[in-house]
């Protein structure tokens, strides 16, 4: 049966939806680079944190991203001392750094009473939602945040309104994150995947935003990939090719890569190198259906002032 183009957009950001569940749900993204580095003390704290060894040494352990470990040395912690801002939201951290994120988010509601005037406390909320897929309730959180610390929230906010499918939203949050903070790559590949999402009329912007996302950092072997289905897309095939042969010096193993690149290979009449490209790519795993830019485990400090 044929599909408008209304149909076809639709289906595409209700997989994009489910492919971010799943993503979340196995763990294929890391939240802990979400929470923000460095948040100074909050205006809204009313009482000085008291100072416990095991509650130390569990901060320690976050901050050098060992989030188990950590957990095992906070619940004591804030069991002995269930007042302290920095146990109870160093414990929630960890809990959804770990991918415990129905048991983080059940934890920070338990201590709402305690916390709930903390903006560093509302933070947390909104990004236990998040991760538990209760968008508006991220969303609702989130939004009651007016300190400017917290940088990505629109980015965030954002990426709600990706997942329930509101792109014209999600761009609009995905610009403002980019006015903010212009030198982030992740705010510009979540910008450019979305514009590639609206169909080949936003192709070009699409490309321009995953060129910036990998000039900023040609690291990331997934912004190149997208960038690279964005110049086949445009029938660029020279391009796809020479940028595709970087992305597989970054990551060997991204399979979709050697896949796009036997693709180019073939479109520039090497076939012997596009067999090559094949074959290598039929020894190696499918990646996770998605993968947000940017959610790397990168440790994040968050209740370290």
């Amino acid at each position: 049966m044929f599909m408008g183009g209304s149909d076809a957009h639709n289906l595409m950001r209700i997989a994009f939806a489910l492919a971010l569940a799943v993503a979340l749900t196995f763990g294929w993204i890391c939240p802990a680079s979400l929470f923000p580095q460095q948040i100074g003390q909050s205006s809204s704290q009313q009482s000085i944190s008291p100072s416990l060894p095991q509650g130390e040494k569990g901060l320690e352990l976050l901050s050098q991203g060992q989030f188990k470990e950590a957990i095992a040395d906070l619940r004591p912690a804030v069991a002995q001392a269930p007042d302290s801002w920095k146990y109870s939201l160093g414990l929630a951290e960890a809990l959804l750094s770990a991918n415990y994120n129905f048991t983080g988010l059940r934890f920070l509601k338990d201590i709402y009473p305690r916390f709930h005037n903390l903006q560093e406390y509302q933070y947390a909320l909104g990004l236990g939602n998040y991760l538990c897929f209760r968008y508006p309730d991220a969303i609702q959180e989130f939004q009651t945040i007016d300190d400017p610390q917290f940088q990505r929230i629109p980015f965030l906010i954002g990426n709600c309104y990706m997942a329930m499918g509101d792109l014209k939203q999600a761009e609009a949050l995905f610009r403002r994150a980019i006015e903010q903070n212009p030198n982030e790559p992740s705010y510009y590949a979540s910008l450019g995947k979305m514009l590639r999402m609206e169909g080949p009329d936003r192709l070009d912007e699409a490309t321009a935003a995953l060129r910036k996302a990998w000039d900023l950092d040609p690291h990331d072997a997934y912004t190149g990939l997208h960038l690279a289905y964005c110049y086949e897309g445009k029938g660029e095939y020279s391009e796809a090719q020479h940028l595709l042969e970087q992305v597989v010096q970054v990551n060997p193993d991204l399979q979709p890569a050697r896949l796009a690149l036997a693709t180019a290979y073939e479109h520039n009449r090497e076939p012997g190198k596009a067999r090559q490209q094949r074959e290598a790519a039929a020894h190696l795993k499918p990646p996770p259906p998605i993968r947000q830019p940017g959610l790397g485990p990168v440790t994040s400090n968050f209740t370290r002032r």
